[in-house]
């Protein structure tokens, strides 16, 4: 079965360097207007984020990473509410915790982490994150391209590492 709409939310900081490949992902997904997919961005993920994803059918989330993700990671998430002191830059868990608690209902949400080589205070994307962030979007629209929940399932097992 195919999802009638999916979402794109890239999120992270442009100004500091890879941690803007979320964004950037989420650009380069938007250049390539698949029909049925829709692609946003923001600095980080917020409470009201539990909204959007009620109204898809299939959410992938975008984001550096500092873990060993090699180029990138794409996995399926489980809702996870977190405590923390402020309800800004939660992590894509905790926001589907809250559609779930909100909404009682939540599509299927993935992760592709893309994998960070350098965050300091400049525009742009390191080159090795830029090669990282071109993989990930090369993965994705090649998923995208013919979007089923079978399909994005068997995905999750992806990691590309560089040769």
């Amino acid at each position: 079965m195919k999802p009638a709409s999916v979402l794109i939310y890239g999120f992270g900081n442009p100004g500091r360097e890879d941690d803007g490949a979320g964004v950037a992902l989420a650009e380069q997904v938007r250049a390539a207007a698949l029909p049925g997919v829709t692609a946003d961005s923001n600095y980080q993920l917020n409470i009201e984020d539990a909204l959007l994803l009620r109204e898809h059918d299939l959410v992938i989330f975008a984001d550096a990473s500092r873990n060993a993700v090699g180029q990138f990671r794409f996995s399926r998430l489980k809702p996870a509410a977190s405590v923390a002191f402020t309800t800004h830059a939660m992590p894509p868990e905790s926001v589907l915790a809250l559609c779930v608690q909100l909404y009682q209902t939540a599509p299927p949400v993935y992760l592709l982490e893309i994998g960070g080589a350098s965050y300091t205070l400049r525009e742009g994307l390191s080159a090795a994150g830029a090669e990282n962030t071109a993989a990930a979007g090369a993965f994705l629209l090649n998923l995208l391209r013919q979007p089923s929940f079978a399909g994005f399932e068997e995905a999750t097992a992806c990691r590309m590492d560089k040769r």
